[in-house]
């Protein structure tokens, strides 16, 4: 048997564990809470996210539009808003006229571009009135090669000289025409040059005659010559080839105004590009 006082032996009887319901000793560690038990939730928690139910504005609302048309330089800093605009198109390059501020002078092939086109003109016109007038008064032609004129039956001197004659009076009244409306004829408008005087103004009818009158009305004039029987025909037109050869070298050697003669001598005009 075992003795009451021998604790080896005894049987544990049933019931709750010692220090069950009774406050903790003194001096013993408390027990700790769970983490976060009983204290303040973090900041923001249970709050909607930033901006949640708000439309955000797209990138560059409010802000002034880029003027359009322009585009900053890479890296550039944003143009301000209201900062002057910078004049539309480059200003041209080029010869400026002395006399005439803001305008520059037609360079010399620009001028012969324009020329060769309007010529076009004159001479379709020149062969298909020669083609009328041959069939209508010419029966036949004769080339003496001793005095180097033709001859033949008919009316023939007619069929020589009115062909020319009415092509550059046309041609004559078409410059004049074109020059009094704007200043500009057809092969002045695919070039983009203008007739101005020295000065920049627009010309006055007189002016625009008399340089109509000496080119390219030189054609009518040598085409008149050929009734006159003491001057050959050849020769009249070889002196006309002269004439409009020393009118366009003058546009070379003038370096100032670049003037043909029929600009220098119908009172002062000049071509200068036209303006955009």
């Amino acid at each position: 048997m075992t003795s009451p006082s021998d604790p080896y032996g005894q049987q544990q009887g049933y019931g709750p564990p010692p220090g069950y319901g009774q406050p903790p000793q003194q001096g013993g560690y408390p027990q700790q809470p769970p983490p976060g038990y009983g204290q303040q939730p973090p900041p923001g928690y249970g709050q909607p996210p930033p901006g949640y139910g708000q439309q955000q504005p797209p990138p560059g609302y409010g802000q002034p539009p880029q003027q359009y048309g322009q585009q900053q330089p890479y890296g550039a800093p944003p143009q301000q808003y209201g900062a002057p605009q910078q004049p539309y198109g480059a200003p041209q390059q080029g010869t400026p006229a002395p006399e005439a501020p803001g305008m520059v002078l037609a360079e010399w092939w620009e001028r012969l571009v324009g020329r060769f086109i309007d010529g076009i003109l004159f001479g379709v016109l020149y062969f298909i009135l020669g083609a009328i007038v041959g069939a209508l008064f010419v029966s036949q032609i004769v080339y003496n090669p001793n005095t180097g004129e033709f001859t033949g039956g008919g009316l023939f001197v007619l069929a020589v000289v009115l062909p020319p004659l009415i092509a550059g009076l046309l041609y004559a009244g078409y410059d004049a025409f074109m020059h009094g409306r704007d200043g500009q004829t057809l092969g002045k408008k695919v070039m983009k040059t203008r007739l101005v005087t020295v000065n920049g103004a627009r010309p006055d009818q007189a002016t625009i005659i008399k340089r109509a009158v000496i080119f390219p009305g030189v054609y009518a004039i040598a085409a008149l010559l050929g009734f006159i029987p003491i001057f050959g025909t050849l020769f009249i037109w070889l002196l006309a080839g002269v004439f409009v050869l020393v009118d366009g070298i003058f546009i070379l050697t003038d370096s100032v105004r670049r003037q043909a003669l029929h600009d220098k001598w119908s009172g002062g005009t000049i071509v200068v590009k036209a303006q955009p």
